[in-house]
């Protein structure tokens, strides 16, 4: 019970129950050391619809081609062609090496600004957590550089699959 039921408990009034929120993302997190551990990895595959792939590579690269950014487009090179497995789904496996993973991880923390929709910021901020969780198991399991690395945007991929598929 938090404090304001805790207060409204001793005045009389019932309790009110506490409700579990999911962690804020990206809360009180360091931009610049999170993109940084971004960076540093050698190679992760990112697993989604194909529609969601398009989207995010669309605005990741959109973000950074902003005259207002400072950083270079060529810093997203997300995979393509062969090295983008579609499964009969429509769901793609791509892998990101550690410079595209920051550019995209970067974008999620920029769509955070008010000046973007609802609809940018819940994307952004859905995005922005699973990099974030994924970076957490590497560096707690075997570290960099983990062939096995998924990070999953889906969470009933996720639940269906929960080893990535042999390429």
């Amino acid at each position: 019970m938090g404090i304001l039921g805790k207060r409204r408990a001793s005045s009389g009034t019932g309790s009110i129950p506490v409700q579990a929120e999911p962690a804020a993302w990206p809360g009180r997190r360091n931009r610049v050391n999170e993109v940084a551990k971004a960076a540093g990895i050698g190679v992760i595959r990112v697993r989604c619809h194909n529609t969601t792939w398009d989207y995010l590579q669309d605005e990741a690269k959109a973000h950074h081609e902003k005259s207002s950014i400072r950083t270079r487009p060529e810093a997203f090179r997300p995979a393509t062609g062969d090295e983008i497995v579609t499964g009969a789904d429509g769901i793609v496996t791509v892998p990101l090496g550690g410079a595209s993973l920051a550019a995209l991880f970067d974008w999620c923390f920029e769509t955070q600004s008010v000046l973007n929709t609802e609809l940018e910021r819940g994307i952004g901020r859905r995005v922005g957590r699973a990099i974030s969780e994924a970076l957490e198991k590497l560096a707690a399991s075997r570290g960099q550089g983990d062939p096995s690395a998924v990070i999953w945007l889906d969470d009933q991929i996720a639940a269906d699959s929960p080893t990535p598929p042999q390429t």
